[in-house]
């Protein structure tokens, strides 16, 4: 017992030091090259500070130190971060098979099956059966065509936390989004009951995806019942009676002889993809709302307007809640919430690696990218740009508010804005995101008054949201939970 405490008392001496070696090289020299290397002389051990203060925290101080662009060495990787909007522009535009995702995408499939010999099927199936028919169903001129149960089930589903003493706020929150898009995308079939496993599945992925070492029985255990589950649901798939996408991503599957584990696991994979940050981003928006209660008031009064002159009451709104109705002058203040909302939760959100020499334009200078190299897009240092947004660490709920509203994105068009991805690298789903959270924060708001389990009463009373986790991956995640009264609140 002495020994080994002994040891992780010196494991730990060794750590501190290193990092201690670090933080001074990187205080008092700067690397002859550019982009500067972290730590000069001792980049070999940067990769200890990456690990220790996660990657946020790290790549902030990068930045205040050696500028928006920078390399660092970490697990014989040599990565260059860019951080400013006209290099995170370029890069967004760079040509796929010259700065593939393609790593990026390995790590998921890593992180959510380990060492599987399907990674291979299941990436097929995902970027090349199921990926081109979400680009064209999740457009903004065909979402509609999905869109029509979504209120209905998220209002059924957020009726159950009524009458409790104290809720979940993160279950409030995103249970009913699991459930409705779910339901709006897969179809009535679909294994609603699958929440509580894939929360423990989601909960795990960044420190699956940052390989830190971790407790994963439970995870593992959740992943391998949902993808049981899964597997039941389109083994059970007919394109006579089902109905949303699987009646056309099941065809695709067994058209192209793709077995049904490597089906199941794309199928989770698009989960993934469709709730992680999506939920980040919902608990945020009401985390922020919470703590400045003028801004909350503000955008409930606008919604009760909305609903009372646009839909003429609650009951309409569920049956008539539809993208293009929410994309309007009338929900001006909730679309900028959102939209800040995004700013300040966006981080990194992955590798990606060089297969050719290639230029990223950074203003008037050019940052050169070699062969066998990894690039972090990291858009916190653009959209933390004093010079661009104002108390750019601050919550402004009115941020993007327009004088002229001119569409639920326009207000972001000319500013450095990377939340939903950018040139040939956009996020498919960004519609499909806006509407899902502009409708469960209507619906929410709607029904309840809610206030944190320890804010005293009054105006005067303050409360603080969690604290952001260092070790993020494409949104920033909650350390803790917030536990809420939800008091019922008459409506239209």
């Amino acid at each position: 017992m002495n020994l080994s405490v002994l040891s992780t008392a010196q494991i730990s001496a060794v750590v501190v030091g290193l990092a201690i070696i670090i933080i001074f090289c990187m205080m008092t020299s700067r690397a002859p090259t550019y982009p500067p290397i972290v730590g000069g002389p001792f980049a070999w051990a940067s990769a200890v500070l990456f690990l220790a203060l996660g990657p946020s925290n790290f790549f902030a101080i990068c930045r205040a130190r050696y500028g928006p662009v920078f390399r660092f060495l970490a697990a014989g990787r040599n990565i260059v971060v860019v951080t400013s909007s006209d290099a995170l522009a370029s890069a967004s535009f760079a040509d796929h098979r010259v700065l593939s995702s393609h790593v990026q995408h390995e790590g998921h499939l890593q992180a959510l099956y380990g060492d599987s010999p399907l990674h291979a099927k299941i990436y097929d199936a995902f970027a090349h059966r199921i990926f081109p028919v979400l680009d064209r169903r999740l457009s903004k001129r065909t979402l509609g065509d999905l869109a029509p149960p979504f209120a209905q089930l998220v209002f059924d589903r957020l009726k159950l936390f009524s009458g409790r003493p104290q809720v979940s706020l993160i279950r409030s929150l995103t249970e009913p989004l699991y459930v409705g898009a779910n339901g709006m995308l897969f179809g009535s079939r679909f294994p609603q009951d699958t929440y509580e496993d894939f929360g423990i599945l989601l909960k795990s992925l960044p420190k699956r995806l940052c390989r830190r070492p971790f407790w994963s029985f439970p995870s593992s255990r959740a992943r391998n019942r949902l993808l049981q589950r899964i597997s039941d649901y389109l083994e059970g798939a007919s394109s006579a009676t089902d109905d949303k996408l699987v009646a056309t991503f099941t065809p695709l599957f067994k058209e192209h002889n793709i077995p049904i584990t490597a089906a199941a696991s794309s199928i989770l994979m698009l989960m993934s993809s469709l709730h992680q940050n999506t939920f980040n981003v919902v608990f945020w928006l009401f985390a922020w709302l919470l703590a400045d209660p003028a801004a909350l008031a503000a955008v409930r009064s606008e919604i009760e307007k909305a609903i009372r002159e646009g839909f003429g009451s609650f009951q309409t709104f569920i049956a008539e809640a539809n993208p293009d109705k929410l994309d309007s002058p009338s929900f001006a203040l909730l679309n900028s919430a959102v939209l800040e909302t995004m700013r300040l939760a966006s981080v990194h959100s992955g590798l990606r690696f060089a297969a050719g020499d290639f230029d990223i334009k950074d203003g008037e200078k050019t940052i050169p990218i070699l062969k066998g190299q990894y690039v972090v897009l990291d858009p916190r240092g653009a959209h933390l740009d004093e010079n661009v947004y104002p108390n750019c660490e601050k919550f402004v709920v009115d941020r993007f508010v327009e004088s002229e509203y001119r569409g639920d994105l326009a207000a972001t068009a000319g500013n450095p804005y990377f939340p939903l991805g950018a040139g040939k690298h956009i996020c498919k789903g960004r519609f499909l995101v806006l509407y899902e959270i502009k409708v469960l924060t209507i619906i929410y708001l709607s029904l309840f008054d809610i206030t944190p389990i320890g804010r005293g009463e009054g105006s005067s009373s303050t409360w603080k949201p969690p604290k952001p986790s260092p070790h993020s991956l494409g949104t920033i995640h909650p350390t803790a939970d917030v536990l809420v009264r939800l008091r019922p609140r008459p409506v239209l």
